[in-house]
């Protein structure tokens, strides 16, 4: 179980331990959203700044996935290249 805070109200979620880090995250990436919603000024009411935060979320992740961009192949290639990055570096500290 995992108690996190949205729109100041407490919830209790239900996760297994290895999805913490990503739910986390996620609520995260929402209070951020609703955070800048609230401080546009334009949208007015607890739910409907949930709802505005929530469908930029889903546009933006709808944007990823129709550009034909698959997130594993990304983290891979990600975590590839901060490899090859270290290894350069040792290299060049070798070099001193």
């Amino acid at each position: 179980m995992l108690e996190v805070e949205i729109l100041g109200k407490p919830l209790r979620l239900a996760c297994k331990a290895e999805e913490k880090e990503d739910l986390l995250n996620a609520v995260s990436l929402l209070d951020e959203q609703i955070q800048e919603i609230r401080e546009g000024g334009k949208v007015v009411g607890s739910e409907r700044v949930a709802i505005m935060a929530a469908l930029n979320i889903a546009h933006k992740l709808l944007t990823v996935q129709t550009r034909g961009i698959n997130l594993n192949e990304l983290r891979s290639t990600i975590t590839s290249m901060g490899k090859k990055i270290d290894t350069v570096l040792n290299d060049q500290e070798k070099l001193f």
